[in-house]
């Protein structure tokens, strides 16, 4: 009895506060949000498009993966060149000297350890039929060409810890040195390809998908919102918590120096869909209320009534996802921590926020019909 008797105290003191300084809650939230932007723009810069990165470091396969990269350095990029929407054979003298010039060029960039091709082993013959010959005669080549000779490979060793930044850096790079041999190639198309390049391509992926599918959530909630509350404005209302809560969250994640990896990128859909909750019980409760009391009798009374509930909610939900602590994947931990801060944001807005919202809401659509 006592624990619900200061639920009620605290409820009903807080909206004594809210309904008298409406503004100050307001503007104190507002600059709370400002402080928290420049967090969010550190967040998606931020990310980890590497699946190894989101294993543990500390187990022995990992471990003796690092010690190989770091020794013989482990990260392959192959550059995979084709004829260009015709038949080119990759023994005649012209490709293979456009093979060696690019190879030379890309050996002599940053974390780049070793280049290998056909050339390596047979360098640039001067007529094709004296390539052919080198190329029957030297098994090596068989790595780097196919059967019909119309596919060659290099392959490009390189040193990037698998680390995003330098992917990026070394693929741009390698497309520099493509951009500015272009004169010399001979009607080739050129791919990159390999694990470093497809964590490259990763990166792109998760950011437009973190993007599409906070959009398509966004917009899936307000839709359902609207129809249950039959009206623009006052659905927004419970949506006004959950935005809020996405600030705080990716602001708070984003100066902790946290990654967006494949599995934390659904956090912000999980913390919308957890988080409405919230703030369609409020709204709808404070509206049947509205029908026997003044709006801040009816604050109070919903207050009074939901506060302890969505207090005893929040905290098992956090408990829930803090468990996740105590798993072994590094990026299981960080969805725990990000949903844990997303929850505890939504109730902070729906406890401070949202009822000042409801109050001056109520408050204009009363304005508007004594003004009528």
């Amino acid at each position: 009895m006592e624990v619900l008797s200061m639920f009620e105290k605290f409820a009903s003191g807080l909206v004594q506060l809210q309904v008298k300084f409406p503004k100050f809650f307001l503007f104190a939230f507002l600059l709370i949000n400002l402080a928290f932007i420049p967090g969010i723009f550190n967040l998606v810069s931020n990310v980890e498009p590497s699946l190894e990165r989101v294993l543990p470091q500390n187990i022995p396969e990992i471990q003796t993966m690092n010690d190989m990269r770091g020794e013989f350095g482990a990260d392959m990029i192959y550059l995979v060149l084709e004829g260009n929407g015709r038949t080119v054979d990759m023994r005649d003298p012209e490709v293979l000297r456009y093979i060696n010039l690019l190879s030379e060029k890309i050996e002599t960039e940053e974390n780049v350890l070793e280049v290998q091709s056909v050339t390596t082993f047979v360098g640039v013959p001067k007529t094709l039929y004296e390539s052919q010959d080198l190329i029957a005669q030297t098994p090596q080549v068989n790595t780097f060409i196919n059967d019909d000779y119309s596919l060659a490979v290099i392959a490009i060793r390189t040193n990037t810890g698998s680390s995003a930044e330098i992917i990026n850096k070394v693929v741009e790079q390698i497309q520099d040195d493509i951009e500015s041999l272009e004169v010399y190639n001979p009607h080739l198309s050129l791919s990159i390809t390999g694990f470093s390049a497809i964590d490259r391509a990763t990166f792109n992926i998760i950011i437009n998908d973190f993007l599409k599918i906070t959009i398509v959530s966004m917009i899936g909630i307000s839709i359902i919102v609207f129809f249950t509350f039959k009206s623009f404005v006052k659905g927004m209302l419970p949506m006004a918590v959950v935005m809020n809560a996405l600030i705080w969250t990716m602001g708070i994640v984003g100066y902790l120096g946290f990654t967006i990896t494949v599995v934390s990128m659904v956090s912000a859909a999980m913390i919308m869909g957890l988080g409405i909750d919230f703030g369609i019980h409020q709204v709808h409760s404070y509206f049947e209320a509205r029908k026997k009391h003044q709006p801040k009798k009816a604050l109070e009374s919903v207050m009074e009534e939901l506060l302890r509930a969505m207090f005893g909610a929040s905290m098992t939900t956090i408990a829930g996802f803090l468990a996740l602590l105590f798993g072994v994947l590094p990026a299981m931990k960080t969805l725990g921590v990000i949903l844990a801060i997303g929850i505890f944001s939504t109730l902070i807005g729906a406890i401070l926020l949202l009822p000042v919202l409801i109050y001056l809401y109520d408050k204009g659509q009363t304005l508007d019909s004594h003004s009528a």
